[in-house]
This record gives structure tokens, C-alpha cells and sequence, in this order.
């Protein structure tokens, strides 16, 4: 490098500042002419101008060099690998992108082995799912079972036993006098019904599955057959990113199987995401001081977030009072509510974060072993989602271009922003714009309208200018096939 630089360049208090191509140049000549005692040419179109041109091009190519080296030690102005290694350093880490997840149902031939690797599809998304693990479809392990009842012979006892992890639901009837197969279906269905059964009687046929990707063993007596057996088994979507997968959805066998009749699944599927954006690491960073703690909401948050595999968002309340709140949380309790991840691994995490002696509040119940071999019951909630329906009128400006393909880049930024809300946040409309005016030219003027509904293919109702507040345990979610733009 030049020798004679000022103290105003390289690493001040102010910061970094470097030392800039004309300044660089000049620097050189005065240090030439100091030591040779000569002055000589220095126009760009000399010859010793071009020599001096071409160290000094190279000096400020160093001096980038080490204005980028610096910049990327620090959070707020790193990006990409440099940013992932300056917010190590609080302990917090990029959020990859993750698949899709979902709980299926194979129904077949009683001692059929699904094998893993099995490939499902989606009848809403098109997209392939594939199955993790075998899947033998058994009355020894089921997610969901259909039995009939085929005689109604007076004094004949008639049960169905339920049991999975120990826990043992029974629904036992003696027979009568003018009793039929269907009332006798009719009086065992109602006792097979509990928090972690569905039941529903068709005449005389008892269908019983679990919604919560458990399965479950189903013995019964003489008089009662099983006439449809479905084996549950995790499937990951083959491509990254979000995916809806409403319930009843994955309908379709792709990879072909002797003693595989149909696929469904009877819960909706956990969505997946793309990487983490910088923008959004940077945000989380500044949580990742929390991560290093315990006991309070911010540090249980924190460490959800990084700590649980396919979490996409959390929310943590308290109660502080003596008395159940508003939103029916007991006396100093926190609550929980995790869109995604698996529920023992969050109960775990909830266990170590939390403070001694307070309770959890919520309707997914796990349990926890702690280091002394006692259990502790911890409970979270999931958020309900919120089907959200959005409308964009644009008026194009005719003094810029307007991308040709303008309705879908809106289309997949009104989606992108609006997932990354997060459990319990309003929709605040005018959130869209500043995405949309900084990444699509030639746009005047836009008018954003929502609508919502409960199941993301029922028709939407009324749209609305209007934020729309989304409560504590809801979650808003966003879809390209929910986004209309017109163009105008």
C-alpha cells in the first residue's frame, strides 16, 4: 500500500473507512515525488499515469478487501456464511429450510408392510410425499380402525379394547332381548369415545382413529370383525418450503403395492419453510441473548425456537395473577402455543426453560422425566389456523416497466410476508406494501383486501380493507392459491 496515508483511513473509533480510489492515487503520486525529488507526468494518458493507475486499482481492491473483512464480523452488516458466524456468537444459528410434514394413514391387507420410501400424493397440492419409516398395517398398531358388528345374539357380551402406551379405553355390552347389530353398535360407540379417540358409528360399523399420529392396539370380542385397518406413518414432502396440507388431502398412491388399498390422512399436515432470509436472522439475533437463560417468556421462546426441529412458530404467555385470566390460563402458569415441531421435544424443552414450580397450561399433554426419574406433566396448546384470503388491485405507473410476470411475483410476496407473522400477530395490510413497492417496478398505486375462513378451500366471505386481528391461539396462513391480483 501506499506510505503515506492519512490517519483518517482504516479502523477509527467512527468505525471503518476506507480509503478511496482518487485518494489512493494522489497518496501515491506524493509519495513518489517525496522520495525521487522529481516531478514527473501524472495524466491518466501518460505513461507513468498508467503505472500509477494500475497500483492504485489494486490498492483499493485491498482496501474492499478489508472494508468487507470487517463489515462481516458484525451482525448488522454481514450476510450469508459471515453472518451465520457472527451471530454464533450469541448462541444462535440459521433456520434451514425444512419439508413438509404430515401423519398418513395406509390402509390394506391385515400383515401388509408398507415399506419406507413408499411415495403418497396430494390431491390440493400435487406434491409427493414419502414415507420415513415401514409401516406394517396390523390390529396390534393402528391410527385408525373400522369394525363391525355382525350378530346380536341375546346375553353375548360384546367389547372393543383400545390401548396404546398404557392407556386402556374399553366399551364392553351384554346383548338383550330385541337388540340389533346396529343398536348394539350404537351402545359401544359412545364408550370408546375419549380425548385421544375419534369415534364415529355408521349403522353398524364403529370407525376409531387418533388425530395425534400415535397408534393404538384393537382387540375385540367374537360377534365384531375389523373390516378396515390403516397403519399410520410419517411422510416428508419431497421438495423444501411451505406446503398446506389440509386434512383428507393425501389421497393418492404414487409407488403401487399388493395389499395397499387407499392412503388419507385424518389430521392436517405441518407446513414446512424456506431458509431463514438474513433479514429475519438478524431479527431473531437480537433474541439470542435470552437463548443463554432461563425462566422468563423471552428465553423460553428463544430457545424453542432454536432448540425444536420443524418449529415455524411459537408463542409464550403467563398468567401472573391468582386467578384463571381472561384466556382461561390457570394461576401462574405459562402457556405454549408451537405451530410445528414434535410434541415430546417441545414438552421436553418447555421442562428445562420454565421455572421451577409453575404450571403449564394448554390441551397437548406430554410427560417429562426429570434427572431424579420423577415425571412432570407438561402441557402446550397449537394454534388454530386462520385461512387467509387476499386480494391485490395494482394500477400500474406507466413512467417505469412493469415486469411481465408482475401478478406472480406478488403472488409469492404476499405469501412470504404474510407466513412470517407468527402465532397470535394481527394482519396488518399495509405490511404487504413495502415488500411489494421494493421488489416490482412501475406500480402507482395498490389496494390490498383479506378475507378469512376456517378450511383453506371453503369460499371466502366479504374482503375487507381492514387489519384483521388474529387471537392469542390462532395463527394466520397464507397460500399463492389464496392471492388474486388485478391488474389495472
Amino acid at each position: 500500500m501506499s506510505d503515506v496515508i492519512s490517519i483518517d483511513y482504516g479502523v477509527l473509533p467512527v468505525g471503518f473507512v476506507r480509503m478511496r480510489l482518487p485518494e489512493i492515487r494522489q497518496a501515491i503520486i506524493d509519495s513518489l515525488q517525496a522520495k525521487t525529488q522529481l516531478t514527473f507526468e501524472t495524466r491518466p494518458d501518460s505513461i507513468t499515469g498508467q503505472f500509477i493507475d494500475v497500483f492504485a486499482e489494486r490498492e483499493t481492491v485491498i482496501w474492499e478487501l478489508a472494508q468487507a473483512v470487517y463489515h462481516a464480523m458484525y451482525p448488522i452488516s454481514a450476510f450469508g456464511v459471515n453472518l451465520d458466524h457472527a451471530v454464533s456468537f450469541a448462541g444462535v444459528t440459521r433456520l434451514w429450510a425444512l419439508q413438509s410434514l404430515c401423519f398418513v394413514n395406509f390402509y390394506g391387507n391385515q400383515g401388509v408392510t408398507v415399506p419406507a420410501g413408499t411415495v403418497v400424493r396430494s390431491e390440493t397440492s400435487r406434491e409427493d410425499f414419502v414415507l420415513q419409516d415401514d409401516v406394517t398395517i396390523d390390529v396390534a398398531a393402528v391410527g385408525d380402525a373400522t369394525v363391525s358388528v355382525n350378530t346380536a345374539t341375546v346375553g353375548s357380551v360384546y367389547t372393543v379394547t383400545l390401548t396404546s402406551a398404557g392407556n386402556i379405553v374399553t366399551a364392553s355390552y351384554t346383548a338383550i332381548f330385541a337388540d340389533t347389530n346396529v343398536m348394539i353398535a350404537g351402545h359401544l360407540a359412545p364408550l370408546l369415545v375419549s380425548a385421544n379417540y375419534t369415534v364415529v358409528q355408521d349403522a353398524n360399523t364403529i370407525r376409531i382413529y387418533r388425530i395425534d399420529g400415535l397408534d393404538f392396539h384393537v382387540t375385540f370380542s367374537a360377534g365384531i370383525t375389523a373390516i378396515k385397518l390403516g397403519g399410520t406413518g410419517m411422510v416428508k414432502a419431497v421438495n423444501y418450503g411451505p406446503i398446506e396440507i389440509p386434512i383428507n388431502s393425501i389421497t393418492q398412491i404414487v409407488t403401487t403395492l399388493t395389499g395397499l388399498d387407499s392412503v388419507d390422512n385424518v389430521t392436517p399436515g405441518q407446513s414446512g419453510r424456506e431458509t431463514e432470509t438474513d433479514d429475519l436472522l438478524r431479527q431473531r439475533y437480537r433474541l439470542g441473548v435470552y437463548r443463554l437463560g432461563a425462566a422468563t417468556l423471552e428465553s423460553i421462546k428463544a430457545n424453542l425456537e432454536q432448540n425444536i426441529l420443524g418449529l415455524l412458530s411459537v408463542a409464550v404467555y403467563e398468567n401472573k395473577s391468582d386467578v384463571t385470566d381472561s384466556n382461561g390460563r390457570s394461576p401462574h402458569s405459562i402457556e405454549v402455543v408451537a405451530y410445528g415441531g414434535e410434541p415430546q421435544s417441545i414438552g421436553d424443552q418447555i421442562f428445562r426453560t420454565k421455572a421451577a414450580g409453575i404450571d403449564t397450561f394448554g390441551s397437548t399433554v406430554v410427560s417429562v422425566t426429570d434427572s431424579s426419574g420423577y415425571t412432570h406433566v407438561i402441557n402446550f396448546n397449537r394454534p388454530n389456523p386462520i385461512f387467509v384470503w387476499v386480494r391485490v388491485t395494482v394500477v400500474k405507473y406507466s413512467e417505469e416497466l412493469f415486469p411481465s410476470n408482475a401478478d406472480e411475483l406478488i403472488e409469492q410476496i404476499v405469501t412470504d410476508t404474510g407466513n412470517t407473522f407468527g402465532v397470535g400477530k394481527d394482519i396488518i395490510v399495509q405490511r404487504f406494501l413495502g415488500p411489494i413497492y421494493s421488489q416490482i417496478p412501475g406500480i402507482g398505486q395498490i389496494s390490498i383486501q383479506t378475507a378469512l375462513t376456517s378450511e383453506p378451500d371453503s369460499p371466502p366471505g366479504a374482503y375487507s380493507l381492514l387489519n384483521v386481528p388474529i387471537a392469542v391461539r390462532e395463527l394466520s396462513r397464507f397460500a399463492i392459491d389464496r392471492v388474486t391480483v388485478i391488474i389495472t
